[in-house]
């Protein structure tokens, strides 16, 4: 009886290593293939964004800005600010206006900066109507 089960059995264990190679050979298989796809995908896709990043620019500008004002001068410092695609502006210019107040020290890098004439810019009373 052993002769005859024997058989059977070492043909049913070495089938079973066979599959067994077979499934990690295939899950090697398919591991390498994956990773060469998502490279393949990654080096496609790269120079499109980084030369989609290398025309975007930015173009800033800061000045200070004397106004009178009812006290004297309030000086401030505007900063401007545009995004562009090649060379179509993709915003308006963006501008922030930081206060400095008036009688303040000046840091160098501000003093630096140019100054735009507010000349023609004198502070005007506007009468309320009555009713």
């Amino acid at each position: 009886m052993f002769w005859l089960v024997l058989p059977g059995m070492v043909a049913v264990g070495a089938a079973y290593l066979v599959f067994l190679l077979m499934q990690a050979r295939i899950h090697v298989l398919t591991a390498n293939f994956h990773a060469a796809v998502a490279k393949v995908e990654n080096t496609d896709r790269r120079p499109g964004v980084e030369e989609l990043l290398a025309d975007l620019r930015f173009e800033r500008h800061r000045f200070l800005r004397r106004a009178p004002s009812a006290e004297g001068y309030q000086t401030s410092v505007i900063m401007q600010e545009r995004i562009y695609f090649r060379n179509i502006p993709l915003t308006g210019w963006m501008e922030e206006e930081l206060p400095l107040g008036e009688g303040e020290l000046l840091a160098p890098e501000v003093c630096r900066l140019p100054m735009i004439p507010t000349a023609s810019i004198q502070p005007v009373a506007i009468p309320m109507p009555q009713s």
